[in-house]
C-alpha cells in the first residue's frame, strides 16, 4: 500500500492567495450533483420522457394574475418570410381577449401560426368596429396578421378561477384512475 504525502502548509496557502488575473479568492469547486438542478438552484423534478405530463395548477393566484390589460396593437406589413406576430401569449393563466380592428383592415386573428393568406380561413377575419371574443387557454398563442398598417384594439382578461377549476378536476381524474387501478 502506497503511503500518500499530506498536503503541505505551502500547497494550503497556494489554494487561499488571490489569482493574478482577477484578484479573486479561489474557491473549491462543489462536486458534480447526481440530483438535476434548476437556474434558481432547486432540484429538478424527475421527467419521464416517455409520458405525457401536464404542469401542476399554481396553488394561489397573484396580484399580478388577477389584471387586466387594455392596449392598443399597431400591425405593420409583413416582410417576407417574417414569423406571424403574437398578439397575445397565455403563458400564466387562462384569459379573455376581446379584439377590435378599429381601422379597414384586412386583418386576420387566429391560434394558427400561420394565417397568410389572409382570406384563407386560417383566421377569423376582423371587421371594423366588431369586437371578437377569444378564450385562450394556458399555454397558447393568440396570433395576428394584416396586409398593412392597422390599429386594433385589445382587452385582456384574466380567468384565475378556471386554473384552480381546471387543477380540482385532473386532481379528480387522476384520483378515479387511480382507484380504477389505471396509471395516468
Amino acid at each position: 500500500m502506497a503511503a500518500t504525502k499530506p498536503p503541505t502548509l505551502a500547497s494550503r496557502v497556494a489554494g487561499l492567495l488571490p489569482l493574478a488575473s482577477g484578484n479573486l479568492l479561489r474557491r473549491p469547486t462543489p462536486a458534480p450533483s447526481s440530483t438535476p438542478m434548476s437556474k434558481i438552484g432547486v432540484p429538478a423534478a424527475p421527467i419521464d420522457r416517455n409520458r405525457a405530463q401536464v404542469p401542476q395548477p399554481a396553488a394561489q393566484t397573484g396580484k399580478g394574475d388577477l389584471r387586466q390589460a387594455a392596449y392598443v396593437y399597431f400591425t405593420k406589413v409583413p416582410a417576407v418570410g417574417a414569423a406571424t406576430p403574437v398578439l397575445y401569449s397565455a403563458d400564466r393563466l387562462w384569459a379573455k381577449v376581446t379584439v377590435t380592428l378599429e381601422t379597414a383592415g384586412p386583418v386576420a386573428v387566429g391560434f394558427n401560426s400561420s394565417l397568410t393568406p389572409l382570406t384563407s380561413g386560417k383566421g377569423i377575419l376582423l371587421t371594423t368596429d366588431a369586437p371578437v371574443t377569444f378564450d385562450v387557454a394556458k399555454g397558447n398563442k393568440l396570433y395576428i396578421q394584416a396586409a398593412g398598417v392597422n390599429r386594433v384594439n385589445v382587452q385582456v382578461q384574466s380567468y384565475p378561477w378556471l386554473e384552480q377549476i381546471t387543477g380540482l378536476l385532473m386532481n379528480l381524474v387522476n384520483t378515479v384512475l387511480g382507484a380504477m387501478g389505471v396509471t395516468p
